[in-house]
């Protein structure tokens, strides 16, 4: 009987238990929440993140290129896209592209709206861009929204769960005008909304006769003008648009610009994205183009340091038995002076000692002037003064004048 009354007591507690734990779940509701953190690094980095992940996961293989140098290096590579305007400006450049063109090779090319004279891509298929002027309606200019009303328009997007970068595109975003890309009857039309601000023009399309070299054989344009044309270039297909944003990640999801990336992707081979205004490096210039002036700049260096470096190996004695004694020192010093017309430095010492003498025996000679120096000693030495100023002042000698005036130094000396 005991044991009975344990066991129900032992259910009894088991289901109290459970029922607590099934009415604590019942009490918990739950819920999933999506933070949105922003983008991440390598999104703000490269904008053309997406276009990469969406033509990777359409089976083609994306490829960075940073310059055109390394379009020869590139195996299997079938359409190269120029993400920013104005990357062809030197001849070597422009054969290189056209070359690849010949070939078969696929160009997806940005037109510039700023410096487009100095594209030479574009002025060799005789394209330039134009910017459309706004017209408002009734002749009145767009008033700009207050403030006030803009940051309530932000805090209302905010609370209903939108992300920044969706907030800034619709408070930035003006009335598109969509651009009608024509694909044949089997795709059919594809909507992209180009920057209606830039269009596109070329010779033939304004002037039928003209003889430009290159001819589009389609061009399709909004109602503002044309944003997108494509030439035949040998075997290869060249699109020229007018705004490479509408494949960045802002705008890539949009209308069918995912679409027309994949369509104007080459078939065949892997897409390059050619990403900035690119000139090739200073060294990659001079080695094509001044490979004599490298090679002497790298042998004078060489010689320099030849020249500068420490020197290896055993230290010789010094040989006394090849110096010079001191008097052939000061004969060499002498004729220095002499081949660099000093010839007063010679003289001097001489003129010094004279008249330390002349302080010494004459006995007004230290108080006088120099006039009436040379008066003192021409006196004692029976000779005019004149003589004695010209022995004293002159510096510019020739043989004979240096010699002439150290002998009369000297028979003054003597004199005192």
């Amino acid at each position: 009987m005991k044991q009975s009354s344990v066991i129900v007591k032992y259910l009894l507690g088991f289901g109290l238990l459970a029922l607590m734990a099934w009415a604590l779940y019942a009490s918990i509701e739950f819920y999933e929440e999506t933070e949105e953190s922003g983008w991440s690094v390598e999104a703000l980095l490269n904008p053309y993140l997406a276009a990469q992940k969406f033509m990777t996961k359409s089976g083609i293989e994306v490829t960075d290129v940073d310059s055109l140098v390394k379009l020869d290096e590139l195996t299997g590579l079938g359409t190269l896209f120029f993400s920013d305007a104005n990357q062809v400006q030197t001849d070597r450049q422009l054969l290189q592209v056209m070359n690849w063109l010949e070939q078969g090779g696929n160009v997806i090319y940005t037109a510039d709206s700023v410096s487009h004279d100095d594209d030479l891509l574009l002025r060799e298929f005789a394209v330039s861009v134009d910017l459309r002027e706004y017209d408002f309606e009734d002749g009145k200019e767009a008033e700009e929204k207050p403030l006030s009303e803009t940051m309530r328009e932000y805090n209302r997007q905010i609370e209903e769960g939108k992300s920044r970068e969706e907030i800034a595109q619709s408070l930035g975003k003006d009335e598109q005008s969509i651009t009608r890309v024509k694909f044949g009857d089997e795709i059919g039309e594809l909507e992209i909304a180009f920057n209606d601000r830039k269009v596109l023009t070329q010779a033939y399309i304004t002037d039928a006769e003209s003889d430009s070299e290159y001819q589009p054989f389609s061009w399709s344009n909004s109602e503002h003008g044309i944003h997108m044309m494509q030439f035949e270039v040998g075997s290869g297909l060249l699109t020229i648009v007018s705004d490479p944003g509408i494949w960045t990640s802002y705008h890539i999801d949009q209308y069918d610009h995912a679409y027309l990336l994949w369509l104007l992707s080459s078939g065949e081979g892997n897409f390059a994205i050619l990403h900035s205004v690119l000139h090739e490096s200073l060294w990659t210039l001079m080695r094509q183009n001044a490979a004599e002036l490298l090679l002497a700049a790298g042998l004078l260096i060489l010689v320099w340091i030849w020249r500068t470096a420490y020197r290896f190996g055993r230290l010789l004695p010094r040989d006394l038995s090849q110096s010079r004694a001191l008097g052939e020192h000061f004969s060499a010093v002498s004729h220095y002076l002499w081949h660099r017309h000093e010839g007063g430095y010679l003289v001097e010492p001489l003129r010094q000692r004279v008249l330390r003498r002349a302080s010494l025996v004459l006995g007004d000679f230290s108080r006088s002037d120099e006039a009436r120096q040379y008066e003192l000693i021409a006196e004692r030495c029976e000779l005019f003064p004149e003589v004695i100023a010209r022995a004293f002042s002159i510096d510019e000698f020739t043989e004979a004048s240096f010699v002439k005036t150290v002998r009369l130094l000297k028979h003054i000396e003597q004199s005192l």
